[in-house]
C-alpha cells in the first residue's frame, strides 16, 4: 500500500507543472501598467494561478473561476463563450512547457537564436495577436514570453 502511494505521488509531481513569475500587463486603451507576482501550476487537466494577492484562477475543462483570498468565488466563465481567454490559457501552458508543436497549427515558429523563439499568427489568429516572443535561459528554461495583441496590449511573463 506504501509503494502504491508513493508511486501516485511521483506520477502526480511529474505530471504536474509548478512555475514561480512575475506579469507585467500594458492596456493600451488606458495607458496602464500592471505588475503582479505568482506562481502557476499545470496538470493534464487542470491549471491553477495563484497570485500574491490572494486571487486564485482556476481552469478545469472549458470552466474558469476566479476566487477571492477568502476562496469566495468572484467570476466563473464558460470557456466555450470566452475563446480568447481559453487561448490565453493554452498559449501561456505551450510555452512555459515549451510545447512548440501544440502552436504550429495556429502559428509560424522561427528560431533567430539557440535561445530565442518568435511566432507568427495564422489564419484567425491574426485577428488577436501581433506576434509572441519566448526567450530561454542557458539551461534551457523559459526566462520570458511576450504576448503582443493587436490590440496593442502586451502581456509579459518573466519566471522567478
Amino acid at each position: 500500500m506504501r509503494q502504491l502511494i508513493l508511486l501516485s505521488l511521483l506520477i502526480a509531481s511529474i505530471s504536474a507543472q509548478t512555475v514561480n513569475f512575475k506579469e507585467t500587463k500594458f492596456v493600451e486603451a488606458l495607458e496602464l501598467y500592471t505588475y503582479r507576482d505568482g506562481n502557476v501550476s499545470y496538470s493534464e487537466q487542470k491549471t491553477v494561478v495563484q497570485y500574491k494577492d490572494g486571487k486564485t484562477i482556476t481552469k478545469e475543462g472549458n470552466t474558469l473561476t476566479v476566487q477571492n483570498s477568502d476562496k469566495e468565488v468572484l467570476t466563473t466563465l464558460n470557456l466555450n463563450e470566452r475563446p480568447a481567454v481559453a487561448l490565453y490559457f493554452q498559449l501561456t501552458k505551450a510555452l512555459f512547457s515549451k510545447n512548440l508543436d501544440s502552436l504550429k497549427e495556429n502559428f509560424e515558429i522561427t528560431k533567430p537564436t539557440d535561445d530565442q523563439y518568435r511566432f507568427s499568427p495564422k489564419g484567425d489568429m491574426k485577428k488577436a495577436i501581433k506576434n509572441i516572443s519566448l526567450d530561454l535561459q542557458k539551461d534551457g528554461s523559459v526566462a520570458f514570453f511576450v504576448i503582443n495583441f493587436e490590440n496593442k496590449d502586451t502581456i509579459k511573463i518573466e519566471t522567478k
